[in-house]
């Protein structure tokens, strides 16, 4: 020690504050790194005791060579140099083994005026070094991920300047990351002049904190070709620094995908109009030849100047059933291109629903007969309610209608009405030809007609438009009810249920 001992009582009593009260850790060493004294929080946080203390130097506590090569630097610059000119970070070890970090500070201990030892002064630095590490392992990865993304990314600071672009941005928008970088997003080719205000706008609604949602944007290329993008904003920190980056997606292709798609449905949209208005027309213009039939087999049967046989007995009636059919295929029509211009109203009034169903029976008591049905009926006397009388008998008769067609000869068929407290059910059950799955599928919806054949099917009545269905769903939705249909498959017969609001 340069024949000079260390006093350790004169040094303590001098610095006895440091050593007693201080929070960092306090050491000395000599001039050949062995330390020769140290307080207690230093020696805690290297597992040493005071008795190890004499043993130990620079080679127990430094982790490495270079660590080593550091602290000898340093020694030799505040020994010639009379001071230590700056803090110094040191990787170290524990007495265990374990790597921490301290930052040190040294003056020299003077005898005679020769530097004799080193008063250290040490902050432990574990947990920072360790986070510093962290982050920028962190910024590594986000450096990696920012440079390799298949998405276009910019960085701007909170005044809207850019300070960064990942590679694939070039590829976006055609310029190279120097052109953009260090101008505001506002001044770049690439914006439309009028789409600048909103953009800018959505850059302030982010720097405030409000969701702003993605963004589709037309950019103008440095080519001049055009590109739609998708913009996607997110808040960074950086070093206390509030940062907007903006993801960029190219959606070209989508956009052109659904301008495609939009003009198809605009075609669409106007052959459907045609369809409807042509329906209109056609179902109002067969409507006056077909008053001239009736009128004129109406004059047949009444007239006692026309004699008939048998055989013109038979035509006259034949005629007579084709435009009965024709009549309420045309008055179908009408009423589904009502629904489908929503154009179907109501005209509620209070009626009893039971009389209603009788009605309905009475008109189709012919056609039941004729096949030789089975009629089961389950109503209470009287259920009074408000519904549309006429559009409620429509819907009653061409569920029936739909029974008897669909029920063989000799068959059942049965009608329930239930009344409950917030609702009304009726139901039409038959022991007819049944549904498959599939079938019942299409059983609701415009000319929904099901095609059927086979020999179990003789004797069905296989005729109709497939609208009637449709327009009796359509009617009792705009009660506010619906109808519901159940069949366990084919010749196991079915049910339609119609429930209503009980009002």
């Amino acid at each position: 020690m340069n024949n000079v001992e260390y006093n350790s009582e004169k040094i303590r009593e001098k610095y006895k504050n440091l050593f007693k009260y201080s929070l960092d850790y306090i050491f000395v060493h000599d001039m050949q790194g062995n330390f020769v004294d140290a307080n207690k929080i230093a020696l805690d946080g290297f597992g040493y005791t005071r008795d190890e203390l004499s043993n130990l130097n620079f080679n127990n506590i430094l982790a490495n060579r270079k660590e080593l090569a550091k602290a000898i630097k340093n020694m030799i610059e505040i020994k010639e140099k009379g001071r230590h000119f700056h803090r110094t970070e040191y990787k170290c070890k524990t007495k265990e083994g374990k790597i921490v970090y301290i930052e040190t500070y040294s003056i020299p201990l003077k005898q005679n005026g020769e530097t004799y030892a080193v008063l250290g002064f040490g902050i432990p630095i574990t947990e920072r070094k360790l986070a510093q590490k962290r982050l920028k392992e962190s910024e590594m990865r986000y450096r990696n991920l920012f440079e390799e993304s298949p998405f276009s990314i910019v960085i701007l600071n909170s005044k809207g300047i850019i300070i960064d672009a990942n590679p694939t941005l070039e590829e976006l928008i055609g310029y190279k990351r120097e052109f953009i970088i260090g101008k505001p997003f506002y001044t770049l080719p690439m914006i439309h002049s009028e789409d600048l205000s909103m953009v800018q706008e959505r850059f302030k609604d982010l720097l405030n904190g409000r969701e702003v949602h993605r963004t589709e944007l037309e950019l103008k290329r440095k080519d001049g070709s055009l590109i739609w993008t998708q913009l996607q904003g997110s808040l960074l920190k950086f070093k206390n620094e509030t940062h907007v980056q903006i993801l960029m997606n190219d959606i070209s292709q989508r956009k052109a995908a659904e301008s495609l798609i939009n003009k198809q449905l605009k075609k669409l949209r106007e052959l459907d109009q045609i369809r409807k208005d042509l329906m209109i027309r056609v179902s109002h213009e067969l409507k006056t030849p077909l008053t001239l039939i009736h009128t004129g087999v109406e004059y047949l049967i009444e007239s006692d100047r026309v004699k008939m046989n048998e055989n013109d007995k038979e035509i006259i009636s034949m005629i007579e059933r084709a435009s009965s059919r024709l009549e309420k295929l045309i008055e179908n029509l009408i009423d589904a291109t009502k629904i489908d211009y929503k154009k179907l109203r109501l005209n509620k009034q209070k009626v009893d629903l039971v009389s209603l169903i009788e009605e309905a029976i009475e008109d189709l008591n012919y056609l039941i007969k004729k096949q030789n049905l089975d009629l089961i009926t389950r109503f209470p006397n009287e259920l009074i309610t408000h519904l549309d009388e006429l559009r409620i008998i429509q819907v009653i008769t061409n569920l029936l209608l739909n029974a008897i067609k669909n029920t063989l000869p000799n068959g059942t068929i049965e009608l329930s009405l239930e009344k409950k407290e917030d609702y009304i059910d009726f139901s039409v059950r038959d022991t007819g030809i049944g549904f498959t799955t599939e079938e019942i599928k299409q059983l609701f919806i415009p000319f929904g007609k099901i095609e059927r054949k086979g020999a179990e099917l003789e004797g069905i009545d296989i005729q109709g438009s497939g609208l009637g269905l449709y327009i009796s769903k359509s009617i009792v939705q705009l009660h506010g009810g619906d109808i519901k249909v159940l069949s366990e498959g084919r010749n196991k017969g079915s049910k339609f249920t119609v429930r209503l609001p009980n009002n």
